[in-house]
């Protein structure tokens, strides 16, 4: 069974919250903002979550978790890479305040902070999202947590869900593989390596990986339009 991917553009910077639907699981990705707009997005459409899925720790990405939680009156489980674990439950207000004073930004994290619950499923490089057909890959760089998630078998629908589609994502390819890339890869650009747990050396590895996917593979980024890997990676990072 194919996935669909749908994308919310969500809060101050533009963090792009996905919702997956993959063999009958519903994910909520990188909800990190607007916690009402998401649950609208899951109610018109019928949704009802399963799992929260992080490709990284940081606040931009998590800080909807709580009041999303209030509004569907349960907590659904967080998966999330082990390496960026320190982002949630007792540690995450000190993991959190400290990054966002370290890339100056202090005044985002004293919006945004509430106290987030702890990741309770652990994703590492190759294993498969639990109930769903999505594998993991871990791409360290931006954080040392940071993964993205690769689907084989997109439905073709998903491609009419991103208002700012362009012409040159291959919409009429057979490959209907996609990447759900976090802050590992954008549209024009890569993650930031300021913060400290960055590593700008670890992101090059990261990005080599990815560069073996299939150039039509579409990347949903954490900010920004959709783009593929063709456009983004070069095949010399092949080599």
């Amino acid at each position: 069974m194919a996935s669909t991917v749908s994308r919310l553009k969500i809060g101050l910077i533009g963090e792009n919250c996905y919702i997956v639907v993959s063999e009958g699981a519903v994910l909520i990705v990188d909800p990190g903002a607007e916690a009402e707009k998401i649950y609208s997005f899951l109610q018109t459409h019928a949704l009802a979550p399963t799992m929260i899925v992080l490709t990284h720790g940081h606040l931009d990405h998590t800080a909807a978790i709580p009041e999303l939680f209030g509004l569907l009156k349960a907590e659904l489980p967080i998966a999330m890479h082990p390496a960026d674990a320190h982002y949630l439950g007792e540690t995450s207000e000190t993991t959190n305040r400290e990054l966002f004073e370290a890339i100056g930004a202090p005044s985002y994290f004293r919006s945004f902070w509430q106290p987030l619950p702890k990741a309770a499923v652990f994703l590492s490089e190759g294993m498969m999202v639990p109930g769903t057909s999505l594998q993991v890959i871990h791409t360290p760089g931006h954080s040392r947590g940071s993964i993205c998630l690769y689907e084989a078998a997109l439905d073709a629908g998903s491609y009419g869900m991103d208002e700012e589609a362009r012409e040159d994502d291959t919409e009429e390819s057979s490959d209907r593989s996609c990447l759900i890339s976090g802050d590992t890869l954008f549209r024009d650009g890569v993650g930031r390596t300021d913060a400290p747990d960055s590593d700008p050396i670890a992101l090059e590895r990261s990005l080599k990986k990815l560069a073996h996917l299939s150039f039509a593979t579409l990347v949903f980024p954490g900010h920004g339009p959709r783009t593929t890997i063709g456009r983004e990676l070069p095949a010399a990072l092949r080599d």
